[in-house]
């Protein structure tokens, strides 16, 4: 009897690893895959938002070195 207990009881925890370590990896993949989606979509955002700084900042300097809209903001 104690040897059909433990037959089954390592059957069990084969089948358990077996099946148990694929889905870890297969969870970790889609994990990884989400970083890399968000980590891209921070990169994004952050080159939209650089752009919109550099047309402000040129906005700016267009401002400032045009007599007419200098004279006008005083």
């Amino acid at each position: 009897m104690l040897t059909v207990g433990l037959s089954v009881l390592l059957v069990d925890l084969g089948v358990s690893v077996g099946l148990g370590l694929p889905l870890i990896g297969a969870r970790r993949a889609m994990e990884d895959r989400r970083e890399l989606a968000l980590a891209e979509e921070l990169h994004r955002q952050r080159e939209v938002i650089a752009d919109y700084e550099a047309t402000i900042h040129a906005y700016r300097l267009y401002a400032q070195n045009d007599p007419e809209l200098s004279e006008a903001s005083r």
